[in-house]
């Protein structure tokens, strides 16, 4: 049989090729032995975790970029706390001062000096903030009390290891003893021994290997096979729970009080029944850090002879750029705080609502730090605080400007004032606050703040719109607020009928008067119920009013039967 050519070709090469020798299989064998030896075999060469002077820090066992230094006492990076630890820790270039806020707390620690403030009380430290190379440090001795922290300094790491006393650890048991690794693998040089039986803490897991601490402060990577898992172990930590005033079993009903020249004689205001709370517009943000105070101590008097609580209120003149100045001024801030709590104490006041609106943008974090600051100092007193917002919109001054999560862990109470959907900035007719339009706010605010904080804020006053057009054919509105007294009153001698309007869930007129078309959405009996069932709905903490002087005798019945 002849051959093809492949055929031949491949005998050529089978006639070229050999069987390997003894060489080469004892070359691939010593080959794959090394290969083995080095990924498997442990190593016994002893490494350490900070090879450097520099004083390293493990965070919940990571190891963070900042360095600590030691100087008569251990200190910790301003940014290493700021980020890790409390994310509300303010430093002030202006007066060269870091400023902490806790629950009932605040501190102010100023650079090189022992002597600050707590509770703007003057304090004296154990050891100072200092400031190195345009960095800022703080102590470690008084931030174990500060963030509940377990630290443990190794000096001959140089390591220090911080631990977050409020977040679970899970526990382990050696199983054998083995070696801590600087690295998860059995090639990596080793750190320390652990012995059969030794407790360690668990605190991530990586390609099979646990990163563990030693109650010691010894810690590294160590065979996930080699450690039993144990219980989760949560520190104990002796805290007090705050709980803010509230009418055990009822929700909270509160109205405004309009007081800003001259407060209402109380033997005028009548019967308001149902009412817990009053707040009068008695506190202004003035210049210089000065508060405008218009306060009445038969009053407060007054409401605590029937019951009732008085909530002080302080605005900010509506101006933002006094605001501006006063927020980014620590010193201005204490001294109006000094002066809000003077005169809490000084009329035997139960709380502040803060009404702050119109404010710029940039200084949404500096009225975040404001009230930080502030509601310690209140919550010492036992006294409540609560604070304003409007629904969320893209407004920048009246709606963007608040913080309302950050606001919402720190208040008391959070004030929704759910109205103003048309005003005299609208181009057209439309409700003061429609139910779809109220409830809708609800729902988005709530995303941001717990329903067990909000209160309600509903109006007691309506627009009488005007409608009509000039001699270019062009759409003329205008309007005027009522309060509900007087609006009956306009309904009264117009015989106008009111007819119940399905899309704002409200009573509504119409007038068609001398080329002039009238609009008017109620508020009355009908609303309100609705608004208090919205509330219900949403198992928001009450209801507030604006404002008093505006409501009718009928509402106040009608709103505490609703409740």
């Amino acid at each position: 049989m002849s051959t093809t050519p492949l055929q031949e070709d491949l005998s050529r090469v089978s006639k070229r090729t050999k069987k390997p020798g003894p060489g080469y299989l004892i070359f691939a064998l010593a080959f794959l032995f090394c290969v083995g030896l080095y990924f498997f075999y442990p190593a016994f060469e002893q490494g350490t975790l900070n090879p450097t002077s520099q004083i390293h820090i493990y965070y919940m066992g990571q190891k963070v970029e900042e360095k600590a230094f030691y100087e008569d006492e251990l200190y910790f990076p301003f940014t290493f706390i700021k980020e890790h630890l409390d994310p509300h820790i303010q430093w002030d270039e202006k007066t060269k001062q870091v400023i902490i806020t806790t629950d009932k707390e605040v501190f102010h620690l100023p650079v090189g000096n022992k002597e600050g403030f707590y509770n703007l009380e003057p304090y004296s430290f154990t050891y100072p903030v200092l400031e190195k190379e345009g960095k800022v440090y703080l102590p470690a001795e008084p931030l174990n009390k500060f963030y509940n922290l377990d630290v443990k300094y190794i000096a001959d790491g140089p390591i220090v290891t911080v631990h977050d006393l409020t977040q679970p650890v899970q526990e382990g048991i050696v199983l054998n003893s083995t070696k801590l690794r600087l690295e998860p693998t059995v090639i990596s040089p080793w750190l320390a021994q652990l012995n059969k039986g030794q407790k360690v803490s668990i605190l991530r897991e990586e390609k099979g290997w646990y990163w563990v601490e030693t109650f010691d402060g010894l810690m590294g990577y160590v065979d996930e096979r080699k450690v039993e898992l144990g219980a989760i172990r949560l520190a104990e930590i002796d805290k007090e729970e705050y709980l803010p005033w509230n009418p055990l079993g009822e929700k909270i009903l509160l109205t405004w009080e309009g007081a800003w020249g001259t407060t209402p004689d109380p033997n005028k205001i009548g019967d308001i029944t149902g009412v817990q709370v009053l707040s009068p517009t008695w506190f202004s943000l003035q210049e210089n850090g000065l508060v405008k105070n218009t306060a009445d101590l038969a009053y407060v008097k007054w409401a605590h002879a029937t019951g009732r609580q008085v909530w002080g209120l302080f605005d900010n003149s509506f101006d933002p750029d006094l605001t501006h100045v006063f927020l980014n001024d620590a010193s201005l801030r204490a001294k109006v705080i000094k002066q809000i709590l003077t005169y809490v104490d000084l009329y035997n006041l139960d709380g502040i609502n803060l009404d702050f609106e119109n404010m710029y943008l940039k200084d949404k974090d500096a009225y975040v730090q404001f009230v930080r600051e502030l509601a310690p100092l209140l919550r010492e007193k036992d006294r409540v605080i609560s604070l304003d917002v409007t629904f969320i919109s893209q407004s920048e001054n009246w709606s963007l400007v608040y913080d309302r999560q950050k606001l919402g862990e720190v208040v008391d109470y959070m004030m929704v004032m759910a109205y103003d959907e048309h005003g005299t900035f609208s181009s057209r007719a439309g409700s003061v606050s429609s139910l779809p339009w109220v409830e809708k706010g609800i729902q988005a605010i709530l995303e941001q703040v717990p329903n067990k904080k909000i209160i309600l804020g509903v109006p007691l006053y309506t627009r009488l719109w005007e409608e009509s057009y000039d001699e270019n054919g062009k759409l003329v509105v205008k309007s005027q607020a009522l309060s509900m007294e007087r609006a009956q009153k306009w309904l009264k001698e117009n015989k106008v009928q009111i007819q119940e309007d399905q899309a704002t869930g409200q009573n509504y007129a119409e007038l068609k008067k001398d080329g002039v078309v009238y609009k008017m959405w109620l508020e009355d009996e009908l609303s309100l119920s609705r608004r208090v069932e919205l509330m219900k709905k949403y198992r928001l903490a009450g209801i507030a009013t604006w404002m008093r002087s505006y409501a009718t005798d009928e509402v106040w019945p009608v709103l505490a039967d609703c409740l």
